[in-house]
């Protein structure tokens, strides 16, 4: 049975360093490199700082044999669900560029409040 971590965090830039530091020690228990986990932080942070200043955030990861899930909400910042749905433009460094380069894959969740949470997977390069 995989390991799970929950957290709850305020949104803001002044526990954006705790949140990177929370998500490097979860990193490390799932064995992932440092790559990885560097990849895994970005896009968190990124995501982050795009869902706004206000509110509080809840992220659980789930640590299994090939990596880690990761579930980040409810959001309430609407244009983050369209951001990371519609197409890139070309030359520019959106938010849905960002999480396609730093992780395996990544998903949103709509609920009827509409809220979101977006998945993220990041797979450990075993090297294979």
């Amino acid at each position: 049975m995989p390991e799970q971590v929950h957290i709850e965090a305020p949104l803001g830039d002044a526990f954006g360093p705790v949140v990177r530091l929370i998500v490097g020690g979860i990193a490390e228990r799932a064995d992932l490199g440092f790559d990885e986990m560097d990849d895994l932080q970005l896009g968190i942070e990124r995501l982050l700082a795009e869902a706004g200043g206000n509110g509080r955030v809840r992220m659980s990861f789930e640590l299994g044999a090939t990596g880690i899930r990761t579930r980040i909400g409810p959001l309430r910042e609407r244009g983050l669900a369209e951001a990371l749905q519609r197409d890139d433009a070309p030359g520019t460094l959106t938010l849905r560029r960002v999480l396609n380069t730093v992780v395996d894959s990544f998903g949103v969740e709509e609920s009827s409040e509409g809220e979101i949470t977006v998945r993220l997977v990041k797979l450990a390069d075993r090297g294979w």
